[in-house]
């Protein structure tokens, strides 16, 4: 018997952590996957079971360890539970399509958003694991994913291969295929759309389908995949007019509509609903024992039957299905159904009235969501978008990436808010300069791009050394400030990237910022176009040795250069904050024990300052006791090297983290 009051294993590392009491016959089903102590958690439900959901995923991981939540697409009954974990302390990423992103926010989100469809359909918990992500366009939304695991060969199928049911188990059982088949004819759009859904599905080795709704299926995957490949759904539907059955006619077609309402209802409720009334079921085979109502009369009888005993709204759970048999069969629509219809035209009219307001703001609401709160600029999201479609378009692509040199500097001595005036500031500097077909965007902090497509690079480098002092002489900023940039042509990229876009895409804008980089170590107002081995050699790297002067100091500062580091030193740990501070720093070495501020805290420091917060820590000491190493790995300090150093040693670490960072 399993406990659906704790957490279900259903897989390694993949646990189910739901509420067990289904609303309505439509059960929910958030799943949270743990690997190396850090998890993602899918759908993760409504306000009306989300504290049930909260509990379960802290009682198996602390939030702090919660990489990621996934949205399969933007309904409430999966999207609506986001805020508690965010008030609950949830900081780590919203992961969606972007389609979905456009309404998910409107549920009050400040998490930032991780659009799949941006990366590649894939993200990475850790550096040895990643999910995958399967577009499964407008089944039943334009954005709706599937997640799929790929070492557990586990489908997080969203609402496809959900089901209604008036009795929910956690794992399917032979009945459910029935239920899924009355939830997908009703929610889902069309038999193209699903059955190529299904095709896409099966070049995946899977083990397990959890759905959002409904029953985990670990049995004959397959049999399910074809019962959506082949089953016909959505309510225009070109049907074929097959004869009606020879044993049974119109009564075995109602045996298929007691079925329906048995799964959707229950047996006892379905039962109640026809004692006394001209049909006697056979609810253990669930069809329909006998009848006193002749054949002719027999379909309008018995659905006039169900809405003089449950009513129209009783009617609605199954009129689809039924639309659906009245078409395939040329019976018609019963008259009962009038009603029903007549209500619907009406909503139909009121939904299409929302949704032409719907439209309008969405229309509004698609050029707010490209443009950064800042500044006013284009941001990250259009920025990637932009260079998608001029590389699919084989357009060629100058990417010209620019960071104010002292934008830490001014945001540390005059506050964040003179720091965000000199960012407008400069985006007018900027538009006020250039071409009115650049396009220029603000990709986060103090670092900027111009996305040209009619400039040869060497056209480009001029342009920008003429908007370098453009900026360099502009009165208006609190201080004098100065840019530095790189230069990035997409004549450059390699032939084997040059059929993937997305290759492309990220290839230039690694190119591009990488010569930032070589531009900020060169010297403030710096531009760089060109990787030469020179430029791209270790002197490029920056180490901050944060010790007392000393011997060992001299040794390790000579031993690094020799490696063709650039090795600067700081005395004590104020001196170093403020040469980390003022940037240009890559990676710090740092003694336990220095004076004025120690290296923990120097540390702990570092990470409240997103400027800082990424650099690189390693730590040294001759006093390397493990209560000293539980506080530095609580800090995010991986390596803890223990003095007299092993030179060798030291110098494979750094050259590591230098090629990562390269």
């Amino acid at each position: 018997m399993i406990d659906l009051t704790k957490p279900v294993e259903v897989a390694q590392g993949l646990w189910w952590v739901g509420s067990q009491r289904p609303h309505n016959r439509l059960q929910c089903n958030p799943y949270l996957f743990i690997k190396d102590g850090l998890g993602i958690l899918f759908d993760p439900g409504s306000v009306l079971d989300g504290q049930v959901v909260l509990e379960k995923t802290t009682s198996l991981l602390p939030l702090s360890n919660l990489k990621a939540i996934v949205c399969s697409h933007q309904d409430p009954d999966l999207c609506a539970a986001i805020p508690l974990f965010e008030k609950a302390g949830f900081k780590g990423d919203i992961c969606c399509h972007a389609r979905a992103a456009l309404l998910i926010q409107y549920y009050g989100i400040k998490n930032p958003f991780y659009m799949v469809n941006h990366h590649s359909f894939s993200y990475r918990l850790s550096e040895n694991t990643s999910i995958g992500f399967i577009f499964a366009p407008y089944l039943h939304f334009p954005g709706a994913i599937m997640s799929y695991l790929p070492e557990q060969q586990v489908l997080i199928s969203g609402d496809l291969f959900g089901s209604i049911t008036a009795d929910w188990k956690l794992y399917a059982d032979e009945n459910y295929l029935d239920g899924m088949k009355a939830f997908h004819e009703v929610y889902m759009p069309g038999h193209e759309i699903l059955a190529a859904a299904m095709e896409n599905l099966e070049s995946y080795p899977i083990r397990l389908i959890c759905p959002q709704h409904g029953s985990i299926i670990d049995k004959n995957i397959e049999e399910h995949i074809n019962t959506l490949k082949t089953m016909p759904c959505g309510l225009f539907i070109q049907s074929k007019q097959p004869r009606l059955p020879l044993d049974g006619g119109v009564r075995a077609l109602l045996d298929q509509v007691v079925l329906r309402l048995i799964t959707t209802y229950g047996e006892q409720e379905v039962r109640k609903t026809f004692e006394k009334s001209p049909f006697t079921l056979n609810i253990r085979k669930r069809q329909i024992a006998k009848t006193t109502i002749p054949g002719d009369k027999m379909w309008e009888s018995f659905f006039s039957t169900l809405e003089e005993r449950r009513g129209v709204a009783y009617l609605s759970s199954i009129s689809s299905f039924v639309e659906l048999l009245g078409k395939q069969y040329g019976l018609g629509i019963p008259s009962v159904f009038s009603t029903l219809i007549a209500s619907s035209e009406r909503q139909i009219k009121e939904k299409t009235a929302e949704l032409k307001e719907l439209e309008e703001k969405l229309q509004n609401l698609q050029e707010s969501m490209y443009r950064d709160p800042v500044t006013g600029l284009y941001n990250k999201e259009f920025h990637q978008a932009f260079m998608l479609k001029e590389l699919a378009g084989g357009s060629p692509l100058v990417s010209v990436v620019l960071a104010i040199d002292n934008l830490e500097r001014i945001n540390l001595d005059h506050g964040s808010t003179e720091g965000d005036r000199t960012m407008r500031i400069l985006s007018q500097v900027i538009l006020q300069s250039v071409d009115p077909h650049v396009q220029v965007c603000r990709i986060t902090g103090g670092m900027f791009a111009l996305l040209c497509t009619f400039l040869t690079k060497e056209q480009a480098i001029e342009r920008a050394a003429t908007l370098g002092n453009r900026i360099a002489g502009e009165d208006r900023f609190i201080v004098p400030i100065t840019v530095s940039m790189g230069i990035a042509h997409s004549d450059e990229v390699g032939e084997s990237s040059r059929k993937d876009v997305l290759q492309m895409a990220s290839d230039i804008n690694a190119l591009a910022a990488f010569r930032l980089r070589l531009a900020r170590k060169k010297g403030a107002g710096s531009i760089v176009a060109v990787s030469t081995s020179e430029a791209g050699s270790r002197s490029a790297f920056a180490i901050l040795l944060v010790d007392v002067p000393s011997f060992s100091r001299d040794l390790l500062k000579q031993t690094l250069e020799k490696e063709r580091y650039r090795v600067l030193t700081a005395d004590n740990g104020l001196e170093a904050k403020k040469m980390l501070l003022a940037g240009g720093i890559d990676l710090v070495l740092c003694e336990l024990l220095v004076p004025k501020l120690g290296a923990l805290t120097l540390r702990k420091e570092l990470l409240g300052n997103p400027s800082t917060a990424g650099i690189p820590f390693l730590l040294m000491s001759a006093n390397k006791q493990e209560q000293t190493v539980r506080r530095a790995f609580d800090l995010g300090i991986q390596h803890f090297l223990a003095r007299p150093l092993a030179l060798y040693e030291l110098t494979g670490l750094v050259n590591l983290i230098a090629s990562k960072e390269a």
